[in-house]
């Protein structure tokens, strides 16, 4: 049992990775409309005459009545209709030996300028190697790329980089995370511990969408600082990151594209192209880090008052040295460029999926919650789509029809255990001072800025979002 549930559980990511595969060969088509059906005909021909490397399949050319269909099936159904049918006798795709890949890297970083071609041949000469499957040419240059090990990156030393700019509000948001101070450990007395910061920048206003400290660098922490964004700022139409693993994951690619959102990534090892970010990381430092060492802030909650604080009340106020505006005049400039999200399309781009398998009494665990279901299912395996901030909801699919949700019998976890500490902590009583805490002043400031435009900024107010 346990067996075929994991199997089961690789083919849907196997799916989820060929999606997104169609995804992006249609991506173009989708956030770029060309002006008529000519011009759409033409960039089709373009995408079908490319050589690909195919997820989990040995051909290397997409056909343009094939990308007619995905085109259409995206129109019509959204990313979920990019999935292959889910099949149990889906073939487990290939991999290359972790041997011979290390030996490829070994090839590469000994002389960078070494064609992934000659590197095959060596390999392939390789007495070592004899009887191992190795990968063609393109499968090893996606392979070495995603590692940073491309010719072009080895082979350079001082890249320079245009600064560029979006024309619109909302047209890119640039993502990334960064060190922050350490705090009190609210689980361990007497010790230190160490938040990350977690921030989306709007690239045209120079605006944060949102940002928030949390106390470790995992993927639920970029996912909620992503949502909560698009819920106080509206959709962007892409997000550009680096190659960091919150940042690379099937979840979060599948979040992306079930919004419509671009996902776009830099070269590995290249922190310049996103300048601006690094910028916004360097005025935080410089502005705000000095604050929170001088100011009596002991819990996350705090800090993350403060930082909203200081967003609202200093960094989003003040006159940006590139754009010579305030980056809220600059963003409330464009809001012709602000759409939000449909709300039911939001809710389910950010659902975890599980597989339980009903017990002879009709009831399933998941985080130690106990949950009902109809009795003709027991002994089935079902998946569980469930918002990781709110285990009362458990929607429930057999064979990817819905059956409706679960009945929760017992339940003594409200929240995954992946995400129990990202909502932070009631703020404690203030502390007497003998001097002015600037960060305090600033947090009464910005309570009293959201009283005063309670009604006519909504999207400007950085409460914590409220799960369902």
């Amino acid at each position: 049992m346990s067996k075929k549930q994991t199997t089961n559980k690789d083919e849907h990511e196997r799916n989820t990775e060929i999606a997104l595969f169609r995804y992006g060969l249609i991506a173009q088509l989708i956030h770029d409309a060309p002006p008529g059906a000519g011009a759409e005909e033409h960039l089709l021909r373009e995408i079908a005459a490319k050589t690909y490397t195919i997820p989990y399949s040995r051909r290397t050319k997409v056909g343009i009545s094939t990308l007619r269909r995905y085109l259409k099936l995206y129109r019509k159904n959204g990313f979920e209709a990019l999935r292959p049918q889910e099949r149990n006798d889906a073939r487990q795709p290939r991999a290359i030996p972790e041997e011979v890949l290390k030996k490829a890297i070994v090839l590469r970083e000994e002389q960078p300028s070494r064609t992934t071609q000659t590197i095959v041949d060596i390999l392939q000469r390789d007495p070592s190697l004899q009887g191992k499957p190795l990968p063609n040419v393109h499968t090893l240059t996606t392979h070495l790329r995603r590692l940073g090990k491309s010719r072009s990156l080895l082979a350079n030393t001082g890249r320079a980089y245009k600064r560029f700019e979006r024309e619109a509000v909302n047209s890119l948001w640039q993502g990334d995370s960064m060190v922050g101070p350490w705090l009190p450990d609210p689980a361990v007395a007497g010790q230190k511990r160490r938040a990350y910061l977690f921030c989306f920048l709007d690239d045209h206003s120079r605006l944060i969408p949102y940002a928030e400290f949390f106390w470790d660098e995992a993927l639920p922490r970029m996912e909620r600082v992503l949502k909560v964004g698009i819920l106080r700022r509206g959709l962007p139409l892409a997000v550009y990151v680096d190659n960091g693993k919150v940042y690379s994951s099937g979840q979060f690619d599948a979040a992306c594209a079930s919004l419509g959102v671009r996902r776009i990534q830099t070269a590995p090892y290249s922190p310049q192209a996103k300048g601006k970010q690094e910028r916004f990381f360097e005025t935080l430092r410089a502005q705000f880090m000095p604050e929170v060492e001088t100011s009596q802030i002991t819990t996350l909650a705090e800090l993350n008052e403060s930082l909203w604080a200081w967003l609202e009340c200093v960094y989003h106020t003040h006159v940006h040295s590139e754009t010579r505006q305030t980056p809220l005049e600059r963003y409330q400039a464009g809001m012709e460029n602000v759409h939000s999200a449909d709300p039911e399309l939001l809710r389910k781009a950010f659902l975890w999926r599980e597989k339980r398998k009903v017990r002879h009494d009709a009831t399933f665990s998941l985080q130690g919650n106990s949950y009902q279901v109809e009795a003709y299912l027991c002994g089935r395996t079902l998946d569980l789509l469930f918002d990781p901030f709110d285990l009362s909801r458990i929607e429930l699919f057999l064979d990817k029809v819905p059956l409706g949700k679960a009945t929760v019998i017992t339940q003594g976890r409200a929240r995954h255990v992946a995400v129990e500490h990202l909502a932070t902590d009631p703020l404690a009583p203030p502390k007497p001072k003998s001097s002015l805490d600037y960060l305090a002043a600033l947090r009464s400031e910005h309570q009293a800025l959201q009283q005063k435009q309670a009604g006519q900024l909504q999207f400007s107010k950085i409460t914590p979002i409220q799960e369902d």
